[in-house]
């Protein structure tokens, strides 16, 4: 089961006792937001530098009291390797939401930011969220979603299909990532992996759409071997190279699903083995998961390589380390 990180400079037990909530997000400020978003990237700075006092003279006086120090240092710890490890977003990237509380009678403008910084090694994203008010932050935690979603591990999931219908067209939005592992070739370049992603209109532009096409109609016709839900992870045991993409669809029932993966492990690290290294694995809804057998499905077997060891050029996402 996934942990979350709640435990700290949190509002939850602020807002119980004398904030309340209007019922509607209302329309952001974009010069304010533009101040909340500065100070949050002043508190991140912060954390990298561990200037802890520094960072809790930006909290409320009465919302620090509540925080245990053994506490905020295992935060900041967790979030500084975080932020130390991962690609640190762009401006568009960040996710706002603009809130009026009422506190003790008064009403008070909170944004919450949610900063989504994506590992180096797995491709994993994780959340920094902060709660911005006048300056001051009023809430702080590092979670493995964005403020307003999935705060308990759902009790349901989105059924299994009989059948799959993926479309090339109707792909609102990708990513395709590799990582060479153990073998540290010229496809994973000097970092190891590489990345590519955007919209439909940058996938038309790379020159791929047959591959994916075929791709797609070859889940499609697939047998499905095996459906579970996913509470046991799919990553290579360990340093295994690997393909995953990533997609969005706009067509049903794909539009409500959020984002459908494919993970293929090209090769496991030797003496290193992993649990799904025979399976293509596709899944959609965080845990609805269907299993492929690579050894039934060869042609499916030799795409993913082929558009695992393809030229992207520069296409391929700049990195910095």
């Amino acid at each position: 089961m996934k942990r979350y990180y709640f435990i700290l400079l949190t509002l939850v037990t602020v807002l119980s006792c004398s904030y309340s909530q209007n019922a509607a997000d209302i329309t952001i400020n974009k010069a304010e937001s533009s101040k909340a978003i500065l100070s949050a990237k002043k508190a991140i700075l912060f954390i990298q530098s561990d200037q802890i006092d520094s960072l809790k003279q930006m909290v409320p006086a009465d919302v620090l009291a509540q925080t245990k120090e053994e506490d905020l240092i295992k935060l900041l710890t967790d979030c500084k390797y975080l932020v130390n490890n991962s690609l640190y977003p762009q401006d568009s990237q960040i996710i706002i939401k603009q809130t009026t509380f009422y506190r003790k009678g008064k009403s008070a403008l909170f944004y919450k930011l949610s900063f989504p910084f994506t590992n180096n090694i797995n491709d994993s994203t994780k959340y920094i969220n902060i709660s911005i008010s006048e300056n001051t932050i009023h809430s702080l935690s590092r979670n493995d979603f964005p403020f307003g979603f999935h705060f308990v591990e759902p009790k349901y999931t989105e059924p299994h299909l009989t059948k799959h219908s993926l479309d090339y067209n109707s792909t609102s939005w990708f990513r395709i990532w590799y990582s060479s592992g153990f073998k540290n070739n010229e496809f994973g370049d000097s970092y190891g992996y590489y990345a590519v992603s955007g919209d439909k209109n940058k996938l038309d532009k790379i020159g791929i759409e047959n591959l994916i096409s075929d791709i797609f109609n070859l889940i499609n016709t697939a047998k499905i071997d095996s459906t579970d839900l996913k509470y046991m992870d799919d990553e290579p045991s360990g340093n295994g190279e690997y393909i995953r993409l990533r997609f969005k669809f706009n067509n049903p029932p794909y539009n409500k699903f959020g984002e459908c993966t494919v993970r293929y492990i090209l090769e496991d690290e030797p003496g290193k083995i992993s649990i799904f290294r025979d399976f293509i694995i596709f899944k959609h809804s965080e845990k609805t998961r269907y299993l492929y057998k690579a050894s039934s499905n060869p042609e499916l077997v030799a795409k993913l390589k082929e558009l695992a060891y393809h030229d992207y050029g520069s296409f391929q996402e700049r990195r910095f380390h």
